[in-house]
């Protein structure tokens, strides 16, 4: 009886050269889709708020075990052997994998502007009812219970486009302000500033969205001007 390292015979140059050149593609095709996740990932643990969904797992999982297979098929190459059907059965579950997790294209809503964007239009809609009923009734009510009841109501109860490190969602809050030039500087993503005038015959709403860098950034115009919506009996 032949020992096992005897049974098994040295893999031919030119079959393990293609051999890699396959794997290698089909690597090289999970690690194009992986990537960007893998770059989310780590942007989002590096900033103390983020935009968008949180990475899929169903692309990254694939990408690694691609990785960690491609590196033993390389050194079972390398030692000129032949390279075992488990590490090329991970590659191509991988890849199945890694095309099935794209059935859905590339994910939108990981910037800055498109959270800002969305944060905007639900600070309109608010705005927009809440002038009405001024104008119609003369004044708006001085209650953050009243205001964050309308929020809901105009963003269907969902929450921000903004994320913290732990991938949990912010809700948008209505958080009331003594004036409209003392803006709190530790208001979240998501969070709209009140500021009501005594008697509920005027208001101002401050949206804050998110900066490149992750930061709480009151929104402003491309002048730099600040965006306020602005509601009054009398405008």
């Amino acid at each position: 009886m032949k020992p096992a390292s005897a049974a098994r015979q040295p893999s031919p140059l030119p079959l393990r050269v293609l051999h890699g050149l396959v794997f290698g593609g089909f690597t090289a095709m999970c690690l194009a889709a992986g990537w960007p996740e893998l770059e989310h990932l780590v942007r989002t643990q590096f900033q103390p708020f983020h935009p968008g969904p949180p990475p899929r797992p169903e692309l990254l999982l694939p990408m690694l075990a691609a990785l960690v297979g491609m590196a033993a098929v390389l050194v079972q190459h390398l030692r000129g052997r032949t390279v075992r059907l488990a590490w090329s059965l991970l590659i191509l579950g991988a890849l199945v994998l890694t095309l099935w997790g794209q059935r859905e294209g590339l994910v939108a809503g990981r910037t800055a502007d498109s959270a800002n964007v969305k944060i905007l239009e639900v600070a309109r809609k608010l705005h927009e009812g809440t002038v009405n009923a001024l104008r119609s009734q003369g004044a708006v009510s001085e209650d953050v219970g009243t205001w964050q009841s309308a929020l809901e109501q105009v963003s269907h109860e969902e929450p921000s486009p903004v994320r913290t490190r732990s991938f949990e969602p912010l809700p948008f809050r209505i958080r009331k302000i003594e004036s409209p030039e003392a803006l709190p500087p530790d208001a979240p993503p998501g969070t709209l500033l009140l500021y009501v005038m005594p008697g509920g015959f005027a208001y101002a709403l401050h949206p804050v969205g998110l900066s490149p860098t992750g930061e709480p950034w009151p929104l402003r115009a491309p002048d730099g001007a600040a965006l306020v919506f602005h509601g009054a009996v009398n405008p």
